[in-house]
Order: C-alpha cells, then sequence, then structure tokens
C-alpha cells in the first residue's frame, strides 16, 4: 500500500486546520491541535511547512513544533480513540 504525502489547509484565519495523514483526514480547531502537540493554549495564526514526513508547526505566539507525520497521526488516533 503506497503511503500519500502529508498534507494541510489552515482555515479560519488559522484557528483550524485541516491535516490528511496516510489518506485520513482530521479537522480540528487550533486548541485541538495545540492539545495534541502538547502545547500551551495561544491566540490564533498558524503556519505549516511540510517536508516530506515532517510537518513544522508555526503558531502565532511563536512557539513551533516540528514533529513527523507518523508520530502526529498516532496521537491524533489515540485522541480521537479516547475522545468518542
Amino acid at each position: 500500500m503506497a503511503c500519500s504525502s502529508p498534507s494541510a489547509l489552515v482555515t479560519d484565519d488559522g484557528a483550524s486546520v485541516l491535516l490528511r495523514l496516510d489518506g485520513r483526514l482530521y479537522q480540528l480547531s487550533q486548541t485541538a491541535l495545540r492539545q495534541v502537540l502538547n502545547l500551551p493554549e495561544g491566540p490564533p495564526g498558524l503556519g505549516i511547512t511540510i517536508d516530506r514526513g515532517r510537518l513544522e508547526f508555526e503558531f502565532a505566539d511563536n512557539r513551533s513544533l516540528t514533529i513527523t507525520a507518523t508520530q502526529l497521526r498516532r496521537r491524533l488516533a489515540k485522541r480521537f480513540a479516547t475522545s468518542t
């Protein structure tokens, strides 16, 4: 099975994001994304750089974090498994 490249779309002036990881879509608010990334709450505003399997998140409060698509997918799966 071929893996698709990760992609992201930031909407609502940085307040929400749509991620595609391994063909699965995740729609999150910025607050939920920060929780998944173990970052404190902050103002809206988000930039995402994707380089192959790595995603770099840059937030308006000058916080940034780089994570692999696999690590992020695992965190998201864990979050959605516990929230249902």
